[in-house]
């Protein structure tokens, strides 16, 4: 297996994105072979200074980089010598077995949709991200499909159910609508609509609408929304949890007044009694140990890094992009995705007499 690694894109690229890919050779199967694509001088220099020897990796040296700032499009127009546009070229190509990056969103979409092209009979790929809950649920679309119609949501169901099945050895993976209540009659038109047409498919295992407050009470393993609303509540969640713990650190280590706060030695005694739970909790809610968001749909593996990654969260998301390119996702989204969906509705609907 070879992962091609985008080391240029993100915020902390390309040193955090490097070390990142130096990491994940150490620490995954010796046999996976690793392709980063970027500026070389940069890469050897990284490489010398964490004294890691280069002979695992193949570089592919690019002069361009796609930046935050980038219309998406510029991946196959004015930049379509970047890091990133050479890689899922490469990918394309058959040169990898997965593509990842941190680089922009958009144009990561864009060239994942028109170089290494969508599922056939997808109507829109989505991007799917395992929330730090207590329990995995995988929230689809998170940030590129903005405006969706029922049967996008649909296809983003069918998809998020292959692949918590295949990944996470759910039989029958719990799907669940977001919406402003748990009545079917609850939110906009097409929220209505495809709480109707969810509910009639036979081969998803839809339990119906899931508010806010009972996501966090183990209601469901797939989420599907559209991608405005997907990418507001994986911000929050992350947001909240960075909050809860920063605050749970305050409380042991008294940096504040008030009944919820120990004093002094008594604070970090009870902190040091407890250290290991406290870090099984912040592993359990941290988003880097995630690491990557698929987008599924694409024909071959492509996985999204968040842009501010560290080199943990992108060792973790390379660690993804092998256990996705390693199982039968694709294949099983593939099939899922055989019969059209307007072709489905057709047929589900009651003739005339």
């Amino acid at each position: 297996m070879r992962i091609i690694v985008d080391v240029m894109g993100g915020d902390n690229a390309p040193r955090e994105t490097t070390i990142g890919a130096f990491a994940a050779a150490k620490e995954l199967d010796p046999s996976i072979e690793y392709t980063l694509v970027g500026d070389e001088t940069a890469i050897r220099e990284i490489a010398a200074e964490q004294g890691v020897d280069l002979a695992r990796f193949e570089i592919v040296h690019t002069t361009e980089v796609i930046t935050m700032e980038d219309d998406p499009v510029c991946v196959m127009r004015a930049k379509k010598e970047s890091s990133m546009s050479t890689g899922l070229r490469m990918l394309a190509e058959g040169k990898g077995d997965a593509f990842v990056s941190t680089g922009n969103t958009g144009a990561l979409f864009t060239g994942a949709m028109l170089i290494v092209r969508k599922i056939k009979g997808l109507q829109r790929a989505g991007i799917a991200t395992i929330l730090p809950l207590a329990n995995p649920v995988l929230l689809l679309d998170t940030g590129a499909n903005v405006e969706v119609t029922e049967q996008n949501l649909e296809q983003f169901a069918r998809m998020g159910s292959a692949y918590m099945k295949t990944l996470y050895g759910l039989e029958s993976p719990r799907v669940g609508l977001l919406n402003n209540g748990s009545e079917e009659c609850k939110g906009t038109p097409l929220y209505v609509a495809t709480h109707a047409r969810l509910a009639a498919c036979e081969d998803i295992n839809f339990v119906g609408n899931v508010e806010g407050n009972t996501l966090m009470k183990d209601a469901c393993d797939v989420l599907v929304c559209d991608g405005f609303t997907g990418n507001i509540l994986v911000k929050t969640i992350e947001g909240m949890g960075k909050l809860l713990m920063g605050n749970l650190k305050n409380v042991f280590l008294h940096a504040g007044k008030g009944p919820l706060f120990f004093e002094g030695a008594r604070g970090k005694l009870a902190a040091l009694l407890i250290k290991r739970e406290i870090g099984d909790m912040k592993r359990r809610f941290d988003a880097n140990e995630i690491g990557g968001a698929p987008i599924l749909g694409i024909s071959k593996p492509v996985l999204k890094a968040h842009g501010s990654s560290n080199a943990k969260a992108f060792k973790n998301a390379i660690r993804q992009a092998v256990a996705y390119a390693s199982s039968s996702t694709i294949a099983d989204i593939t099939a899922a995705m055989a019969r059209p969906v307007e072709e489905k509705k057709e047929e589900s609907a009651p003739s005339e007499s």
